[in-house]
């Protein structure tokens, strides 16, 4: 009897039982979710699993032809196989799903009138969109016929599956083998029949994107999951005293005194639902919303839990903190070089085992049931980018904490709100934090969670770090004072707010041995500075540190920023409030370049009203101090009405209309979809100098040697482009990384 093989060390039959077992424990773990989404489009929950288990029962079928069964022998025995010989095997499931589906409608009334069951199927290896970008080769090839032995084993297979739910498998007519997938696929997707555009209108947007976002999702899992018989894990349960016990372990190797949770970390603890957390630097915000996330969680019947960051790095340090809480098989980190943090510098030829493939995708799709992540990898969901519809899946009914949520611009912001109503209505609950919140922005996030709760830190406002003063002359002219604090054995953070000002001041304190930290690193040597910020003695970096990094200084010598940032900037000095200690913050005038970097809101006014507030505040500031600085500068500057925030809102909308609800975007479709906005588009390059070491290592390790660099900047002193790889003209040093060279008028402000 012929065997039949779905991968090569998994039978036909093995996975799809494997699937099978899978999606039950995936409907088990999603059972609140398919409740709601059920009953929000007028379906039996029943109804719903039906089609989604013949999605996963029919999604292999296309297996059963003759080139992918010589593929999986010739795999198997070690020999060399055409993959150009191979059909993919979406497009032969597809039709038999659609089908089996139709079938299903007129038995038992439409999940929806656009056919999700199919076209899931059809993309879930490939992007699908409307020009079929990823069946080139089958758009030009006849389709292979399927084994007979092997469709009939498919088949009964799948009617077994059904019979075990005690449901009846659809009968598929024979003729179904006679169909050509490509043909019909392209048919129904063709724009210019608008087939799903009509179905569209009668469906509605919403159900059938839902819809098709929760079947596929689900069948994703199964696949997944299958393919390396892995049990579904789906979210973490951890009591709060035992979170108590972590927190007083990290305190005692932090030599931190621990005398219990804050009443602000227990408030915060006891709160159901959304929730606004106003609370400086070192106050204990991340152990807060942790307890604040278990709560929930549990409550909504054991959900995820993602925790978004606004930069990379300080998504890493999060990821490793909650590793150590919850375990590193339970957490899960995507951000744009995720990968390379989490694998490190592995020897070649590992890393190629689905084992290893699918540990990354579980990562980068939310999967894990706690993730760590930029909130741009959480915003691609609206532009049907990436791995959208896990992420979306995983997503909905979660508890989602966005930490330093003020830090971001408008066009950022725009899109968060609008993320944050179309999540909440898939049942999200959420946690915004920050240490600096204008009450504009509480406003804000009000107006769009219309029952969130707001609890501040008010056993803080009174406390304070540090002695501030304003110097009137640019920070060049700090020089003897840094020596002066530096020589005396003082930890020195000088905080500018440009690369360039950056790397000038290393040079000139060279003999200190300063810690030179800004994003013109190459990832390699980033990494590295990361790893040993806390325990050097004098560092100078741009506004990278400003956010969510647990170090401590004793003086900061800064230019001006605006309020927030300068707050975020000092809450890296006497982090916990040594009132003993000789903390200081010095404030310098702004560079001319640093209006063009901090200019949210669009006022050319904003670093002089800040630089006029701090310098009618000066002396020891306490908390509340420092916020009602932060009131009077932003008083009356709404982000809201920019129209940056406006543009933002509605592209997050109107995006999803011009995918037609379900397809994939296409690479570089529609500039306007990024989830960062900046007047210098940039672009990763390797300075030319890695070009010899670069070339000679396994293509997954080149990224350790990128940079962004400005694009206009690229375009002038590119040097070589080779496999894929853009390599630029720049010097590069390691402890001050890349210099661009002089571009006369051109300023370099990023």
């Amino acid at each position: 009897m012929t065997c039949f093989y779905a991968k090569p060390d998994q039978t036909y039959r093995e996975h799809i039982e494997d699937a099978y077992r899978a999606w039950r424990e995936t409907i088990a773990a999603k059972r609140r979710l398919i409740e709601r989404i059920s009953m929000q489009y007028g379906l039996s929950v029943e109804r719903f699993l039906k089609s989604s288990l013949l999605m996963v029962v029919l999604h292999d079928l296309g297996k059963m032809s003759g080139p992918f069964q010589a593929m999986m022998e010739a795999v198997r025995e070690g020999k060399k196989f055409n993959r150009k010989n191979n059909y993919r095997h979406e497009l032969l499931s597809f039709v038999f799903t659609a089908m089996a589906a139709n079938v299903l409608n007129k038995g038992e009334g439409f999940l929806t009138q656009v056919p999700v069951e199919a076209l899931a199927v059809a993309g879930h290896h490939r992007p699908l969109n409307s020009d079929l970008t990823a069946f080139d080769r089958e758009s030009r090839s006849p389709a292979p016929s399927l084994d007979q032995h092997g469709l009939k084993e498919a088949l009964a297979l799948a009617g077994e599956i059904f019979a075990r739910e005690g449901w009846r498998f659809p009968v598929i007519d024979e003729k179904t083998a006679q169909e050509r997938p490509y043909n019909r696929l392209a048919d129904l997707v063709d724009p210019a029949k608008n087939i799903i555009g009509k179905l569209l209108d009668r469906d509605g947007y919403d159900r059938a994107r839902d819809l098709y976002i929760f079947t596929k999702g689900i069948l994703h899992y199964a696949d997944w999951h299958a393919s390396g018989r892995a049990r579904v894990n789906y979210s973490v349960e951890k009591p709060p005293e035992q979170l108590e016990e972590d927190l007083a372990r990290r305190c005692r190797e932090k030599k931190i005194p621990f005398t219990g949770l804050r009443p602000f970390q227990k408030s915060m603890g006891w709160c159901s639902g959304h929730l606004l957390a106003v609370a400086p630097t070192g106050s204990g915000k991340t152990e807060g919303s942790l307890l604040w996330a278990l709560k929930n969680a549990r409550e909504m019947g054991g959900a995820k839990i993602i925790y978004l960051l606004p930069t990379m790095n300080t998504a890493n340090q999060i990821w490793q903190r909650l590793a150590e809480i919850f375990g590193e098989e339970n957490v899960g980190l995507t951000h744009s070089t995720a990968n390379l943090f989490l694998k490190g510098e592995v020897e070649e030829g590992e890393g190629d085992s689905w084992e290893d493939r699918r540990d990354l995708l579980f990562h980068q799709s939310f999967i894990k049931p706690v993730t760590v992540g930029t909130v741009d990898q959480w915003l691609t969901c609206g532009f049907n980018a990436g791995r959208w519809v896990l992420k979306e899946i995983n997503a909905s009914n979660a508890v989602i904490i966005l930490d330093e949520v003020h830090s971001y611009d408008g066009w950022t912001l725009g899109l968060i709100t609008a993320a944050i109503r179309h999540f909440a209505a898939r049942g999200s609950r959420f946690l915004l934090m920050s240490a600096t919140m204008p009450q504009g922005l509480v406003d804000l996030f009000k107006s769009v969670l219309n029952d969130i709760k707001v609890i501040r830190e008010e056993n803080l406002l009174s406390a304070s770090r540090s002695v501030y003063q304003v110097v009137d002359a640019p920070v060049d002219e700090a020089e003897k004072a840094i020596v002066e604090a530096v020589s005396a054995g003082r930890k020195v953070l000088v905080v500018v707010n440009t690369v360039e000002k950056c790397q000038q001041l290393a040079e000139h304190f060279a003999g200190l041995k300063p810690v030179c930290y800004h994003s013109r690193f190459i990832l390699k040597d980033r990494k590295k500075i990361e790893e040993g910020l806390d325990n050097s003695r004098f560092v100078i970096a741009t506004q990278v540190v400003e956010v969510s990094l647990d170090i401590d200084f004793d003086w900061l010598f800064t230019e001006c920023a605006p309020p927030d940032a300068i707050a975020q900037r000092a809450g890296r000095v006497n982090r916990y409030r040594d009132r003993e200690r000789d903390s200081r913050v010095l404030i310098y005038q702004p560079s001319s370049q640093s209006g063009k970097i901090y200019n949210p809101l669009d006022n050319p006014e904003l670093l002089k009203r800040s630089y006029e507030a701090f310098q009618a505040r000066q002396g020891r500031l306490c908390e509340r101090e420092l916020i009602e600085i932060v009131e009077k500068v932003y008083a009356g500057y709404r982000i809201d009405e920019t129209e940056p925030f406006r543009v933002a809102v509605d592209m997050y909308r109107q995006t999803q209309k011009r995918r037609m609800a379900i397809f994939d975007s296409r690479l570089g479709e529609d500039e306007q979809e990024v989830t960062r906005r900046s007047d210098y588009d940039t672009i990763s390059v390797i300075p030319y100098c890695f070009y010899e070491e670069v070339i000679s290592i396994p293509p997954r390790e080149r990224r350790w040697y990128e940079v962004k660099v400005p694009l206009w900047y690229f375009m002038k002193n590119k040097k070589a482009l080779s496999s894929g790889l853009c390599f630029c003209d720049l010097e590069y040093n390691r402890h001050t990384g890349a210099l661009l060279k002089s571009a006369g008028s051109r300023a370099d402000i990023w």
